[in-house]
């Protein structure tokens, strides 16, 4: 009896020992996923703040230097796609089980090809709308305008993709806001120069409406990755990005020929204040950089939200006017810098959310586990 009773006793232990060893395990891996995904947010994140800032002011600078054709500044967002190339065709390593469950979801060509033109359209008109407000008005004051996206798309978000939103949120949402939309009550004409009252209304209704269009366009990706695009493949940003990208520069090429603005386009580069060269180097430039922005705000999108997305594109804003100080030599007024603050305490909020959630994730986590403890 003792030996059996020893016997016992040692499976007991050993069992114990299994069960702790698994937990361990388990434990690891969800830290080693979650670090994983953190550091794509992180690089996505990057991609975005970077792109849009050098984005936002190549384009500004494309006008300061004689630049004319908003169709060649529309062009110039989305005509970075081939540099996605690569990455498309470079092959991924995916096991049996994952090619079988991806052909299984792999939705058909023909609707994927219509939620890449659907989507396409969106952003040819955001895109038009965003030149315009780029054209009459100064970056740090566009960037700020640029905020109000986020409240749009807090909307467009509840509504279309089921976004929780909590009393933070909503506070950050209200204070990113009317830290965008405050500014309107500055007279701007010191700031660029000469900017009429018309033109500055002109500029702030075309980037409102392009922040409305973005909002909805982002809601409508986040759908699409929900219902359409169910692989957890980071290859599907890669592709969604370049499809797009060509589908709007199609649109923006038809565009631009049917206006006739191409019969310019030898005399404006020829106008250009810096020569041909540089005229040349900014349209790349500021393809490349709007190339990087769409890969980090929909791989943001695909690996968080859309209104995540949208949070750090409100945070890229707060980058711009600081570059736009420092190299356009922009006016950082007292109302600016009181934006800027009432943005930054927007981001923070938010953020401060995330934090909650992430320690009520855990407790939850840790009560379920000593539940099953026990059982």
């Amino acid at each position: 009896m003792e030996g059996a009773h020893e016997k016992l006793l040692h499976l007991t232990f050993d069992e114990a020992e299994g069960i702790e060893t698994s937990e361990n395990a388990k434990t690891n891996s969800h830290q080693s996923s979650k670090f994983i995904l953190w550091f794509q947010i992180f690089i996505f994140t990057f991609f975005a703040i970077a792109g849009q800032a050098a984005g936002t002011l190549l384009g500004r600078v494309y006008y300061e230097q004689g630049g004319k054709s908003r169709w060649i500044a529309t062009l110039a967002q989305t005509a970075g796609f081939p540099i996605l190339l690569p990455f498309i065709f470079y092959p991924s390593t995916k096991n049996h089980n994952e090619e079988n469950e991806l052909s299984i979801h792999k939705p058909s060509l023909l609707i994927r090809v219509s939620v890449y033109i659907f989507l396409g359209l969106f952003q040819v008109a955001n895109s038009m709308l965003y030149t315009v407000g780029v054209q009459y008005l100064p970056v740090s004051t566009y960037a700020l305008i640029c905020g109000s996206q986020l409240a749009f798309n807090a909307l467009t978000s509840f509504f279309i993709n089921g976004q929780k939103i909590t009393p933070i949120i909503l506070n950050s949402v209200v204070l990113l806001s009317f830290s965008s939309s405050v500014i309107i009550f500055q007279n701007e004409t010191g700031d660029g120069g000469e900017i009429s009252q018309t033109s500055l209304l002109i500029g702030f209704l075309a980037a409102t409406m392009g922040s409305l269009g973005y909002a909805l366009q982002f809601s409508l990706t986040e759908l699409a990755f929900q219902k359409v695009f169910k692989s957890g493949s980071l290859k599907v940003v890669t592709k969604m990005s370049f499809f797009i990208g060509l589908f709007v520069t199609l649109t923006s090429l038809t565009g631009l020929f049917a206006s006739g603005n191409w019969r310019d386009l030898e005399k404006e580069m020829g106008e250009y204040r810096t020569g041909k060269l540089s005229y040349v180097l900014n349209l790349v430039c500021t393809a490349i950089s709007w190339q990087l922005y769409a890969v980090g705000t929909i791989g943001l999108v695909f690996k968080a939200s859309s209104l995540f997305s949208n949070v750090i594109i409100n945070l890229g804003t707060t980058v711009g006017p600081i570059f736009a100080v420092v190299l356009l030599k922009d006016k950082m007024s007292g109302l600016k810098v009181f934006s800027l603050l009432l943005g930054l305490w927007g981001y923070v909020s938010y953020i401060y959310q995330h934090y909650l959630d992430d320690i009520e994730a855990k407790s939850g986590e840790a009560k379920s586990s000593a539940e099953d403890d026990d059982f």
